[in-house]
């Protein structure tokens, strides 16, 4: 059972997805953002994730593209607009299958007390009804899977 936590209340144009990891922030916010590591866990475990573009500077542009097994391309993009190691990001994203439903994502790297890290990403979309589609698209399952990769790619890189 996935321990993230994705919260999309009625009549708003929001997602907020939490996770907190067992590991600490730099590492967290480091493996997120780090190109090489990408691949390792974004997006689902069925399809094979390239990262085409990653500059991780405000105005920097990123591209991931994701092929599945039958040779299906999924691409995603967006434009870093705050980049704050290792506490913040805020970036657009674009599924490009459907243009134009640009949403504005804000994740932050909390440390707690005992060490772990607590990410939470707020997604704002253009209104309720582009919401209601990206919820629709299966982002739920795949957001949960995608953390739930994220967690084994931290424990692995840990107990290196």
């Amino acid at each position: 059972m996935s321990k993230t936590s994705i919260i999309a209340e009625e009549g708003k144009q929001e997602i907020v997805i939490t996770r907190i990891f067992d590991a600490p922030c730099d590492l967290v916010f480091r493996t997120y953002t780090n190109a090489a590591t990408i691949p390792d866990w974004w997006g689902p475990r069925s399809m094979k994730t390239t990262v085409d573009r990653m500059e991780l500077k405000k105005g920097g542009v990123w591209r991931y593209v994701q092929q599945e097994s039958n040779g299906n391309v999924h691409a995603h993009n967006g434009v870093y607009h705050e980049v704050a190691a290792p506490e913040r990001i805020v970036n657009t994203y674009e599924y490009e299958g459907f243009p134009g439903s640009v949403g504005l994502v804000t994740t932050t790297f909390e440390e707690t007390p005992e060490g772990k890290t607590k990410l939470t990403e707020i997604s704002l979309y253009p209104s309720v009804e582009v919401r209601e589609g990206v919820l629709q698209s299966g982002m739920t399952e795949g957001a949960k899977e995608l953390m739930d990769r994220l967690d084994d790619l931290l424990i692995k890189l840990q107990s290196k």
